[in-house]
């Protein structure tokens, strides 16, 4: 019983040697609080863009439980995150998937939202992805934008290795308007309460 105690204890050490805590605080933005709330995800790619894991998405995105949306659902709703991650949902359920979104899945909070996770200890991106559907200007109207009206907005920041730090995400683009592809789009022209979903996300390492 010792020697199975001591192995277990070793293996936990070598796993914690490999992974670190963050801490991740979204603070909301004055348009946060609109009529419809806010979809988003936060998750982790590589320094090459390969995607790692989901560390937070909010319910209605992952399960595509959108009201009155096709079968595929809203891939124009978190563009960028949907591309990255290679998820297939259907009816709520997740093929193929790494691991079960359940896990990560929440409603969207009311006054922004604090996350404790574990992550490799190696360089990689964080990146967050915000949208609000119907959110129409004079630029995204109703007959060229559909439901989403301005497209989602990506904040980005590196996540260096063995490092304590804390971090500020930046704006580093806008997803595709009719969700067709995952690209960052780095001029977008005409975003007004779209970059007002959020007021800052920090990134603690500890």
């Amino acid at each position: 019983m010792k020697r199975f105690s001591l192995i277990c204890l070793i293996f936990l050490g070598a796993i914690s040697a490999f992974a670190r805590e963050i801490k991740i605080s979204v603070l909301p933005g004055q348009n946060w609080s609109s009529k419809h709330s806010p979809q988003f995800a936060i998750w982790l790619e590589d320094t090459e863009g390969n995607y790692i894991e989901t560390l937070y998405v909010t319910e209605k995105a992952s399960k595509k439980s959108w009201i009155f949306a096709p079968k595929e659902g809203r891939p124009e709703s978190l563009p960028i995150w949907y591309h990255s991650s290679k998820k297939d949902f259907i009816k709520g359920q997740e093929k193929n998937a790494i691991l079960p979104l359940d896990a990560v899945t929440g409603a969207t909070p009311k006054t922004g939202i604090q996350l404790s996770k574990t992550i490799p200890d190696k360089p990689c991106i964080i990146k967050a992805e915000f949208n609000v559907s119907f959110d129409y200007n004079d630029t995204y109207t109703k007959s060229n934008s559909s439901v989403n009206g301005q497209p989602s907005v990506l904040y980005e920041a590196k996540i260096s290795e063995n490092a304590d730090e804390e971090i500020s995400l930046t704006y580093s683009g806008t997803g595709s308007v009719d969700g067709t592809d995952g690209k960052i789009y780095k001029t977008t022209p005409g975003l007004t309460t779209a970059i007002s979903i959020i007021k800052s996300i920090i990134l603690k390492v500890l």
